[in-house]
């Protein structure tokens, strides 16, 4: 499961990958400006680093703020 161990530390396991990938694909179909800082390259580098729990906790911790990393704790504890 998910911990925020500060405001933005995500502890992404393998098991809540494929959620935690799912999640983050909606949210790029939903909104052409998540994350807020740029967008275009944190979707490039989403898709080099979304096939092991290790890279994604990176790309968490550098593209998402504390509130978008609160909000796809709540969905993987759904």
């Amino acid at each position: 499961m998910v911990n925020l161990m500060n405001s933005k530390k995500i502890d992404l396991k393998e098991p809540d990958l494929s959620k935690a990938c799912n999640y983050i694909v909606k949210q790029f179909a939903a909104h052409s400006w998540w994350p807020s800082e740029q967008p275009g390259k944190a979707k490039r580098e989403f898709e080099l680093m979304k096939g092991s729990a290790t890279a994604l906790n990176i790309w968490c911790e550098r593209w998402l703020d504390a509130g978008q990393c609160k909000k796809l704790e709540k969905e993987l504890r759904s």
